[in-house]
């Protein structure tokens, strides 16, 4: 248990909050003591959710589920007020610690030790079932040891097992290690897929590891969706009885019923083939196969539609159309990502992906990226861009060719960053946030912001992004898990614009827009930490390589030492508005540009400027060249984005290629 945060509640309704035991996506959950002194489990809907109707629905949902199921191995509902602002539940607090902790502190279970904990899962999920309900987040996180036996608490996203999803399609619910593919998928999920994540935790109860574990979601939905389950070290009945649980398809896992029987009766494994369970656990899920993909055309007044994915990656028919309106100048404003990057298709020159249509509806030439990044070798660059930053593009930088992934969109794409290592990218889509895998095209959806998201930022291990909206919060997600692990809501009137992770992944720069300000937080708590005031719109932020300087770029260009009493720097003309400004990796040098004006029509780019930082002195000055800006890994080249793409000798400052 950790103590109270200095924001949070002391009372909720009658009951007295003493301290946090843990969140999720849709509350936070505290200790509390009831008016006659009985410790209960109080969980509490965000502020932010509480006025957001599919969040009410939900959180009424939980607690009319909660009250109908009993049992031995269920926490029950006490008390529960889903009208309040904001709305609460509470249940008997169960002592011991969760499978997760205990788990992570002592190491895996025993082949014993993991019958009875499955016995008593079993049991509770009967007692689910037998309400008409479904989980839908058995987790080990979810399930507490208690010393008569295992408990399943927070039914956040139990429903009617046959309710039609409250969530569009692709949106999907849970811990995205332990879900079954069909909740992957966003299709109805029955008892089955119980099933599915109990047979998840027991692999981790006796491995210390899940069995579809991977460094991000879309590793971690690809191995659901398309490999067998890793069971190293499970043996004899145990093995099968668990691979069984992990079938692909619901209609080949165990009933509840069944499981209860061949956990508590010793030799009495699944009947079905060994080898039959073990194909069944391996099948990958496949949609039917979609008619080929027309080639892409050689016309530069023609492009190829980027082909819808589905979450399994599969390509769609796509169709050949006018080309689309180049993108806003709001993206061309959008800061570079991080390093390397991946993607699929032909060879074929970028302008024929990318056309940006004229008055007459013809090509007037390839349109500005919107991020863009080096490899760790510095031999390819990887661009995002398209209409509604629909296309990943991979170039050689010595040939100029390269190869596009299509991604689709809604259009309504504020922001976009890529993954350091090339192969992931995150993309605002109005409220949400996409989080993709380029080389496969699946995705998944990361939902909190109740207004639009304005800025996306990875970490330096890509295993960590953080999101601002236009609702005033920042959202730090884990990306293993798709929960949000901190939240800050900014209680000024100020609107925030921009962030960027600190080399190390302790801090979390914020900018504002108008409120003439940058704020560091902890990125692991999101508490506020410093304030850097008298700025007029920010519009970029980004650390220096040893993190102890900051780059604020909007309304020109400034430098925050980030030493206790230091200065500031500043670079160019302040009448810039919209830099975009990177280190290089060496940190002895800053390249900053930006635009005139910001009021419709074509964006008036004042070039590209390379600075010493040391001496604030100007190096060299780039022209044709705007932001987005890459500098490769040795420093000696800087990409800029505008009309074209273009490679710069940063020593020289000679033009090396336009791609």
């Amino acid at each position: 248990m950790d103590p109270l945060f200095p924001g949070d509640p002391r009372d909720i309704g009658p009951y007295r909050l003493v301290g946090r035991l843990g969140e999720g996506g849709m509350g936070q959950v505290f200790l509390g003591w009831s008016p006659g002194g009985r410790k209960v489990a109080v969980k509490v809907i965000r502020p932010e959710h509480a006025g957001d109707v599919e969040f009410r629905v939900r959180f009424g949902r939980e607690v009319e589920a909660a009250r109908r199921v009993g049992g031995f191995h269920t926490a029950q509902v006490v008390d529960a007020d889903p009208q309040a602002d904001p709305p609460w539940l509470v249940t008997a607090f169960v002592e011991g610690p969760s499978l997760l902790e205990l788990v992570r502190g002592g190491g895996p279970l025993g082949v014993d030790a993991v019958r009875v904990l499955g016995a008593g899962l079993a049991e509770g999920l009967s007692a689910v079932h037998g309400c008409g309900l479904v989980h839908r987040d058995l987790k080990p996180g979810n399930v507490i040891m208690s010393a008569d036996g295992p408990r399943i608490i927070d039914f956040g996203i139990a429903r009617d097992a046959h309710a039609s999803t409250l969530t569009a399609a692709g949106v999907v619910m849970g811990t995205f290690s332990f879900m079954s593919p069909e909740q992957v998928r966003a299709e109805v999920a029955g008892p089955g897929s119980d099933v599915f994540s109990l047979g998840c935790v027991l692999a981790y109860a006796a491995t210390g590891r899940g069995p579809f574990d991977a460094g991000t979601i879309p590793a971690i939905v690809h191995r659901v969706l398309y490999e067998p389950p890793r069971l190293d070290g499970i043996t004899g009945d145990l093995q099968l009885t668990i691979t069984a649980c992990l079938a692909k398809n619901p209609a080949d896992r165990p009933t509840v019923p069944d499981l209860l029987t061949q956990l508590t009766t010793p030799g009495a494994g699944p009947k079905t083939d060994p080898a039959a369970i073990v194909a069944a656990a391996a099948a990958p899920v496949l949609p039917p196969r979609p008619d080929p993909v027309p080639p892409a055309g050689p016309l530069a007044t023609k492009h190829t539609e980027p082909p819808t994915m589905d979450l399994a990656g599969e390509r769609q028919p796509t169709k050949l159309e006018p080309s689309p309106s180049g993108l806003s100048r709001r993206a061309l404003l959008l800061g570079a990502g991080a390093v390397t990057g991946a993607a699929v298709a032909v060879a074929v020159p970028v302008a024929i992906f990318w056309p940006r249509s004229n008055a007459s509806g013809g090509s007037s030439g390839p349109i500005a990226v919107v991020a863009m990044t080096f490899s760790a070798d510095g031999k390819t660059l990887i661009a995002v861009g398209g209409d509604g930053a629909d296309s990943v593009w991979r170039c050689d930088v010595t040939t100029g060719r390269g190869s596009v992934t299509r991604l689709g969109t809604t259009g309504n794409v504020l922001a976009v960053a890529l993954g350091p290592d090339g192969k992931s990218l995150a993309r605002s889509e109005g409220n949400t946030i996409q989080y993709w895998n380029v080389a496969t095209g699946s995705s998944v959806t990361l939902k909190g912001h109740t207004a639009g998201v304005r800025d996306v930022s990875f970490n330096r291990g890509g295993t960590v992004l953080a999101s601002v909206g236009n609702d005033k919060t920042v959202r730090i997600w884990n990306l293993t898990s798709g929960d949000t692990t901190a939240f800050f809501r900014n209680k000024d009137t100020d609107a925030l614009s921009a962030l960027a992770f600190s080399p190390d992944g302790t801090l979390l720069a914020v900018g504002s827009s108008d409120g003439n300000n940058v704020r560091l937080l902890d990125a692991k708590s999101a508490h506020l930490k410093a304030t850097l005031k008298e700025f007029n719109y920010v519009r970029t932020v980004e650390f220096s390589p040893d993190g102890g300087t900051l780059a604020i770029g909007g309304s020109g260009t400034r430098l925050w030492n980030l030493d206790p009493g230091s200065h500031t720097t500043s670079f160019g003309d302040q009448a810039d508005t919209g830099v975009n400004a990177v280190f290089s990796p060496d940190g002895r040098t800053l390249a900053s540009g930006g635009f005139k004006d910001l009021q419709g029509g074509a964006a008036d780019s004042t070039g590209v400027r390379i600075w010493d930082v040391a001496s604030s002195r100007l190096i060299r000055s780039l022209s044709p060249a705007a932001p987005p800006l890459a500098f490769s890994p040795d420093g000696r080249t800087l990409a800029t984005g505008g009309d074209k793409v273009r490679l710069w000798n940063v020593t020289t400052g000679a033009l090396i290629r336009t791609l």
